[in-house]
């Protein structure tokens, strides 16, 4: 043994007095020279620890064999050709299924066997896999994956009632998945997205399975139907939620002298208002465009938009007009009192902050700071009216199917006046609600529900 600070070599040789040819496999004891074989082994007490075994090579005087000599095997105590005992292997794979290739190699350098991420790597590639789980699934889980986002994609296969991967293409081709297919026949069942190319892969490697839909890719259409849904009202959302969230305030007058501490707004009305107006030119040209009966591609070419957003406008019914609402703030419950204070001339940041302290203010200075800074605060006061954040897209869709048990009193009373006046909205909520239910819960009522109605009445629209 020889020991150092920071490693340790263990000198060790086999016991056996013997070995067998790997050709022949007769058992030999004649030594022909020895040799010396490095081996990383696990750690001890803290220090990398190196195997430095006295290997020997034997004869083999059988002269129908065409090997003279062979090495003395290591077998279960190190992999051919490697220089790491069997031990180690298993537990750099350990590392690596667990961790992957850099967190792994940080951990490994920790308990003293340090190994490099691609080794890592490596140690999962040449992990074998046993024939039962080579075996084909009944019920197989098609979708993509990007080997580059946005570049490259490849299509990946999972076992849906064991929850595992078993196999990666190189790509989205329907042939490939269709020579997949036929090389392992006996799925029955194939959730997929709606890719024309799956669809066709699956029919040509596997006509006789059952395709269906993905529960995540109905579930992210039907979250795009509601949306579309909620669009075409956004409107009327707008005018309740200023009526109920607009609310008067004291006109402040500024001291003489005072400045006002907001930074100004980053682009102009005036240029708003403009944009707004090309944005609604543009529609117009898609909506006549459309009319004449050109498809949605010409349209996106001869515009210059892409094909997803003349869909998303014609659906929508108007040009968006991507107005941001503004987040409400802890600070809100006390703008009256901040008001009255920047009137009568206090401009402290510090001193407010602790005023409102005094009040049951939980949040810290910089809220309070940064509430002042906003443009909205300016508008508070020198106003009327003062400006809250309008539930639109996906804020109003999650409000429209949260519980009333959940929501807040304004929330409830913004809820009930908009599907008062908007029945369909209501409707497709109720859809909307239904649906998730039955993807997730398994509501077989519901599906029931659903088979008795006519098939128009199933569709959202609003």
């Amino acid at each position: 043994m020889i020991s150092n600070p920071d490693s340790l070599v263990i000198e060790v040789k086999p016991k056996a007095i013997s070995a067998c040819c790997p050709d022949c496999g007769y058992s030999w004891q004649q030594v022909h020279s020895r040799y010396h074989r490095r081996l990383a082994d696990l750690p001890w007490q803290g220090r990398p620890c190196t195997l430095l075994v006295s290997a020997r090579r034997f004869r083999c005087p059988e002269r129908a064999c065409a090997r003279r000599t062979f090495a003395e095997p290591l077998d279960g105590s190190a992999i051919h050709r490697g220089r790491h005992t069997s031990r180690l292997v298993d537990l750099q794979r350990y590392i690596a299924f667990a961790l992957g290739g850099s967190a792994g190699a940080r951990m490994a350098e920790r308990i003293s066997c340090p190994v490099s991420a691609d080794t890592l790597g490596r140690r999962i590639l040449d992990t074998g896999v046993d024939p039962e789980k080579r075996a084909c699934p009944r019920v197989l889980g098609v979708d993509d994956w990007a080997w580059r986002r946005g570049r490259r994609y490849g299509t990946i296969l999972v076992d849906l009632e064991q929850n595992k991967v078993i196999d990666l293409l190189p790509d989205r081709q329907s042939e490939t998945l269709a020579c997949w297919l036929r090389d392992h026949p006996g799925v029955e069942i194939v959730a997929r997205d709606r890719a024309g190319a799956y669809a066709d892969g699956i029919r040509q490697g596997a006509p006789s399975a059952i395709q269906v839909s993905d529960r995540w890719h109905l579930l992210r259409n039907l979250s795009d139907a509601f949306l579309a849904v909620i669009d075409r009202h956004s409107a009327v959302a707008k005018r309740i939620a200023a009526e109920l969230y607009r609310r008067p305030q004291p006109k402040a007058t500024l001291r003489h002298g005072a400045r006002r501490v907001g930074r100004p707004r980053t682009l102009s009305q005036p240029a708003v208002a403009a944009a707004v107006i090309r944005r609604g030119e543009i529609f117009e040209d898609v909506k006549a465009l459309k009319d004449s009966g050109i498809s949605h591609q010409e349209i996106g070419r001869r515009l210059g938009m892409e094909r997803k957003r003349v869909r998303r406008w014609l659906q929508r019914g108007h040009a968006p007009n991507w107005t941001h609402a503004q987040r409400s703030s802890i600070v809100d419950d006390h703008a009256e009192y901040l008001h009255r204070r920047m009137a009568e001339g206090c401009r402290n940041v510090s001193q407010l902050w602790r005023e409102l302290v005094t009040f049951g203010f939980e949040g810290k200075r910089s809220v309070v700071y940064q509430w002042l800074e906003k443009p909205r605060s300016l508008e508070n006061e020198y106003d009327d009216t003062s400006r809250a954040p309008v539930p639109l897209g996906r804020r109003l869709a999650r409000l429209l199917l949260t519980s009333p048990t959940r929501q807040s009193i304004t929330e409830r009373e913004f809820i009930a006046r908009l599907l008062s006046v908007e029945p369909a909205l209501a409707k497709a909520s109720r859809w909307v609600k239904a649906m998730d239910l039955l993807l997730r819960k398994n509501a077989v009522l519901v599906l029931d529900h659903f088979s008795a109605l006519p098939h128009k009445a199933c569709r959202l629209s609003g």
